[in-house]
This record gives structure tokens, sequence and C-alpha cells, in this order.
């Protein structure tokens, strides 16, 4: 008798709105060995979907009505750059908003089902990051896009779920989203605003802090939607990115996805091709913006003295609060001691990938092609 696929209680898709759940459902081929997990999900959905409802009756007009005293800080960065470390540290500073796991996967949910939620999720998160040594907490920061992606076709993160034998590269348009057309810009914009009107109003008005790699390529759009919002790009050694990242989408796939997996070949091609697109698009908008609006950070540099650099990101951006927080980031850094990274070969094959591919990014940052396999950190 053949053995039934492990259900997956932590997809990341479990929280999803049972509207938006059905269309993703019926847009994409699912594959047998998934059919159950899909039936599971689709009766999670359903059920969530009644407090939903009501959650949405309530707090509709309040949402609404909310809105941003000061426009998001956000972190950008390709997958793998140093963005979560980032991230985890300046939301010490209690000044800052931001999506935690109540929020995002369980978006939906959050405000009326929070204390049944983050008692379901305190066990559910365990090992939840598969790419690092890092552990999801209650009290640790999430990608936006994945309360988005609750709500919305419009998310990259539907491809680690939809790759479709890689297929599902249609999501990663979404990310690129000022190239659609104006119907999914509005369909992509509509939801955006919400889920930041929604966790501006549960976070009393307090200054959003951002992170999804995905932003790194919409900064333009972003900085229409929201002029005062104010970017710090965290770069980092791209073979290390390349490599990591990789590594990332292969093993979120495994968990995540609900059809056929695509080669690692089709994987490696596409990481590299994703990383050459963003950083062409995001040099040309984040450095047409004012000077006081951005801020260049490098991860390797960043690792030596993150106090230092934290203390340059707030004076450059005009941000307060820097020595308020400061006990609190030290805090963080202190727990953080122990953490070891991910070691990588890097092959002949993907390093001439890279190379011919890169070239850009290696000059513009300063970083040395290498001419020898070696050990990756």
């Amino acid at each position: 008798m053949e053995k039934k696929k492990k259900l997956n209680m932590s997809h990341n898709l479990m929280g999803c709105r049972f509207d938006n759940w059905m269309r993703l459902i019926h847009q994409n081929p699912i594959s047998k060995e998934n059919k159950r997990q899909v039936r599971f999900m689709s009766v999670v959905s359903f059920i969530l979907g009644i407090p939903a409802f009501l959650e949405w009756l309530i707090f509709y007009i309040p949402i609404k009505r909310t809105k941003l005293k000061k426009d998001p800080v956000y972190i950008v960065g390709h997958w793998r750059t140093g963005t979560t470390f980032l991230q985890n540290l300046m939301t010490r500073d209690s000044q800052f908003g931001w999506f935690d796991p109540v929020k995002t996967v369980t978006f939906n949910n959050c405000i009326l089902l929070k204390p049944l939620l983050a008692a379901a999720q305190k066990n559910l998160l365990k090992g939840a990051r598969p790419m690092d040594n890092l552990e999801y907490t209650l009290d640790l920061p999430m990608e936006e896009v994945f309360a988005q992606a609750t709500i919305s076709t419009q998310a990259i993160a539907h491809m680690l779920v939809f790759p479709d034998g890689g297929n599902g590269v249609k999501y990663i348009e979404t990310a690129f989203i000022d190239e659609q057309p104006e119907e999914k810009q509005r369909e992509w914009q509509k939801a955006y605003d919400y889920i930041l009107k929604k966790v501006t109003f549960i976070e009393k008005g307090k200054q959003l802090l951002l992170k999804s790699p995905e932003n790194t390529c919409r900064i333009g759009k972003l900085k229409r939607c929201y002029p005062g919002a104010k970017f710090i790009n965290i770069y980092r050694d791209p073979y290390v990115v390349v490599m990591s990242t990789i590594n990332m989408f292969k093993k979120e796939m495994g968990l995540f996805c609900l059809n056929d997996k695509p080669t690692d070949e089709f994987i490696e091609n596409t990481t590299i091709d994703l990383f050459e697109r963003i950083y062409r698009k995001a040099f040309n908008e984040l450095y047409a913006m004012p000077e006081g609006d951005y801020i260049d950070i490098c991860y390797e540099e960043f690792c030596k003295d993150p106090k230092g650099h934290l203390k340059k990101i707030y004076e450059h951006l005009g941000l307060e609060g820097y020595d308020r927080a400061l006990p609190y980031f030290q805090k963080y850094l202190d727990s953080q001691k122990n953490y070891k990274k991910n070691h990588f070969e890097l092959s002949d094959e993907l390093r001439e990938k890279i190379n011919s591919r890169l070239g850009f990014y290696f000059e513009h940052y300063g970083y040395q092609m290498q001419t020898d396999k070696r050990e990756v950190v």
C-alpha cells in the first residue's frame, strides 16, 4: 500500500482567505500526492473563513480610515543578502511596527483569534526556516508578502507553492508589478495598501519596518505609493547569495509545493535570471531618489560592526531613537553569538554562469570575481 504523504501543518498558505484559496487551486494544477494536503487546507481555510469574515465586518471601516502617519522604512535586497538579520535587529526598536507570524500567515484572523493562533503557531514555527539556522519566534518579524499572499493572487510567494514544473515563473512577474497591466497593478496596490493599513491599525499608528526581498523589484512603485518611504539596501557577495537562494528555493518548494517541482537546473537558472533582472531594475530606481531617502549597507561590513552601522542608518535616514533602542539591539546581538552560517561549495559551472551574467553587480559593489573553485560561506 502506498504511504500517504504527511500533512504539512505549517504550510505558508494555511491561513489563506477561502475565496483567494479557491482561485489559486483553480488556476493551478495539483499533483496526485498533494490532493490530500489541498483538501485539508481547503477545510481549514473554510473554517477560518467564518471568523475571518466577522473580523472583516467589524474592522473594515476603522482599517479603511487608518492613515500611515509615517511612510514605511523598507529593507531591500535579494533573498539571502542579510535582510532578515537586519530586520530582526531593527525591530527591537519599539517605535516600529511590523508583521509578526500571527499577522502574516494568519493575517485574516490576526485580531479576533490572536490568542488562539499565537498558541498554535508557537509550536508549529519550530524549525520553520529550512534554508538556515535561524528560528522563527512570535516576537520576530516576517515578510509582509506572505500576508498579501493570503488575500491576493499577486504574490511571488505563490511560486513556492505552485511552481508547476517551472511554469510557476508567472508568479515572478507579480513582483515586477509596475510592468504588469493596469488591472493587475490595481489589484496588487489595493491588497498591499490594505495589509499595511491593517497592521498599522493593530500597531496603533507605529511606523512600519518592512522586509520582503521582492520589494527590491518594485522600489520605484513603492516610492510612488509611499513618497516618504525610506530604503535600506543591504548587499552581499553574489556567489554566496546565489548559492544560498538556490538552496532556499529547493528546500521551500520541497515543503510547500502542491504540484510538480521544477528541476534543479531550472531553479539554478531562474535564480540567476531573477538576480540579474532585480538589480538592473533596482540600480535605476534606488539611485533616482534623493540621497537622504536610501542607504547602501554591505552585509560583510555590517556583521563586523552592526551597532556602528545601525547608528549610521539612523543618522542618514533621519530616524530617531537609536540611543533609546541600543540596549535592545545589544540584547538581540548577544542572543545570536552562537549562530552558524551555512557553507556551500561553488561548482565551476555555477561560477561561470554567475561571472558571465552578474559582472555589473561585481563592478558596482567592488566584489572580486573568483577564477578557481573554493568553499563559500
